[in-house]
């Protein structure tokens, strides 16, 4: 065969068809798989054209809220001019006629997913090889966008979740047999007492967020946390340091053990009797599995194989990573909006904590409307956030920066000013009805409060109640919003709308705004296990009389109670003490 002829062969890439054929049929026999496969196949994973067409009908009926059956499919076909392209209508009648079982709906996923994550690998490999002729492109950004798109493939491997009770529960009491055995409870302690009874410890798979105002102390009080768990348990811990230098934070620890200033450290400025301490000191500290990455501009690909690569030299795994810190962490896809951005960036962690077992701490800036109140002391919603709407929804309103809102704050309303807006980008939308004929386009990310908590529209069901203002006179004034309760409206349909510009509204001192009668939020710290403040009043209020006091306030805690303790804070060597 010559080199044309070898050119016109079509590459067959690895795939499952009777598999492919099953699942299809499945959906069309028990129309309620399509919720357990719309989470786990993307339309791409199935490789035949006329598969994937099918799919993708089916999945625009499900988020329609229409009946999954044979007319419904084949009618949306013929009315996008897809029916020619599937085969016709024997196509569909031909997967009717599959056998197939419910029971086996995960196993057939698995192997449909398996031939799609291969076949990734296979596009990976030819991009890698086109990469290499670039030689106009330095190698650092070749590695990086190779290292992100494996890290893309890797993160989308399916995983077992499905289990029954009875070896839910197995794992359980092996957990507390365990425990039983130990001295102490498990979880990594910081050593900071009324902390670690708070906390309980640091624990696998929580994703913990330290957040505080530049100079309340975050990085000292993180490196001093390293520092204690590293010595203490004798684990592997990790620093990713995006900030500062590894040399930055090695003068700062030798300063906080030696006691000498940073300052007369780098000067040289020692006597010969500290010399011989600091040779000590440093004799002891080389003995911590204590590990520091001074790489700027890191994503999460990168930081989860450098934890990988890192664990393979090492006799024992990384138990710990803490990462200084969330805003300067690289996005996969750099022209997102920073603030969905982050909210990815987020989501990532808290599956790279769950994958890897084992927590992970990531230091966060706080918004400066911290520094507008009277009361300094930082809240959750001081942590960045904003809300995805369509504007064009919310008829005869225009919005503008600095525009008052209202906002719930769990008892009362109370008014709050748009402090930013942004555009994301075409996404996908979904239209919310409800009883009383309240109506918003929203995108699927978004929460809104119901009377079971805070809830993303996509885990809405027409049984949920939303929380509503409702009977507003024309003429309203800011007390009626400030005296009168939420009402609770019952949804009554949510159809999937349409692509359309969705905007980022950053509201001034709040987590939520209410839109067309209806409360909607969105934040960063909803991934977080447990998100602990720092805050100095010292730094504030000079008259004080909290000297040289940090408060640690622990304002989420998923797995238990919040609360705050007080440490003592040694701003000279910046360490840290029980009082």
């Amino acid at each position: 065969m010559n080199n044309k002829n070898l050119s016109n062969v079509k590459i067959i890439l690895p795939y499952n068809l009777l598999a492919e054929k099953l699942i299809l049929g499945s959906i069309l026999t028990i129309p309620e798989a399509i919720s357990l496969v719309s989470e786990k196949l993307p339309i791409e994973a199935f490789y035949l054209e006329n598969h994937q067409l099918i799919y993708k009908g089916l999945l625009i009926l499900y988020a329609e809220g229409k009946t999954i059956d044979y007319i419904n499919l084949i009618t949306w076909l013929q009315d996008n001019g897809q029916l020619a392209k599937i085969g016709g209508s024997q196509v569909l009648l031909n997967l009717l006629s599959q056998i197939n079982k419910s029971s086996n709906l995960e196993e057939y996923i698995a192997l449909i997913y398996e031939k799609y994550l291969r076949r990734s690998l296979i596009e990976l490999g030819e991009q890698i090889i086109e990469t290499g002729y670039l030689t106009e492109m330095p190698l650092e950004t070749i590695f990086r966008k190779i290292e992100q798109s494996l890290f893309v493939i890797t993160e989308n491997q399916p995983v077992q979740n499905l289990v029954s009770v009875e070896q839910g529960f197995k794992t359980v009491l092996k957990q507390i047999e365990h425990g039983l055995r130990l001295s102490e409870q498990p979880g990594l302690k910081t050593t900071f007492l009324e902390l670690d009874l708070i906390t309980q410890g640091f624990q696998n798979s929580e994703l913990i967020i330290i957040a505080g105002r530049p100079s309340m102390g975050k990085t000292a009080f993180a490196f001093n946390i390293a520092k204690n768990i590293a010595y203490n348990h004798n684990i592997a811990v990790i620093f990713f340091s995006l900030e500062m230098t590894r040399e930055q934070l090695l003068y700062r620890l030798l300063a906080s053990e030696a006691e000498i200033t940073n300052t007369r450290l780098r000067s040289s400025r020692i006597k010969r009797t500290e010399w011989v301490t600091i040779k000590n000191i440093v004799t002891q500290l080389s003995k911590l599995k204590l590990f520091i990455d001074d790489t700027p501009n890191l994503s999460i690909g990168e930081i989860k194989i450098k934890i990988k690569t890192l664990s393979f030299t090492l006799v024992d795994k990384i138990n710990l990573v803490i990462i200084d810190y969330l805003q300067l962490l690289e996005g996969v896809e750099q022209n997102e909006n920073r603030v969905q951005e982050l909210a990815k960036i987020t989501r990532s962690l808290k599956k790279l904590a769950r994958d890897l077992k084992i927590p992970i701490i990531v230091l966060s800036q706080l918004s400066r409307n911290v520094e507008t109140r009277i009361n300094k002391r930082p809240v959750l919603s001081d942590l960045r956030e904003s809300g995805c709407i369509h504007l064009r929804d919310i008829k005869g309103i225009h919005f503008t920066p600095l525009l008052p809102l209202f906002s719930w704050t769990g008892s009362f309303l109370s008014k709050h000013k748009i402090s930013q807006i942004k555009f994301t980008g075409q996404k996908p939308t979904y239209k919310i009805k409800t009883l009383l004929g309240w109506s918003l386009l929203i995108s699927s990310q978004h929460k809104l409060l119901t009377n079971q908590g805070w809830k993303k529209v996509e885990q809405l069901v027409g049984s949920n109640f939303i929380a509503t203002k409702l009977l507003m006179p024309l003429n309203f004034s800011e007390n009626f919003y400030s005296n009168s309760s939420l009402n609770w409206d019952k949804i009554l349909k949510i159809n999937y709308s349409n692509l359309l510009p969705v905007y980022d509204l950053q509201v001034v001192k709040s987590s939520n705004f209410l839109i067309r009668h209806l409360i909607i939020h969105n934040s960063i710290e909803q991934d977080a296990d447990m998100v602990i403040m720092l805050y100095r009043d010292e730094y504030y209020n000079k008259g004080t009389v909290n000297k040289n006091i940090i408060e640690v306030i622990i304002s989420k805690h998923r797995n238990g109670p919040i609360g705050s303790t007080n440490l003592l804070f040694d701003s000279k060597y910046l360490r840290f003490f029980n009082l």
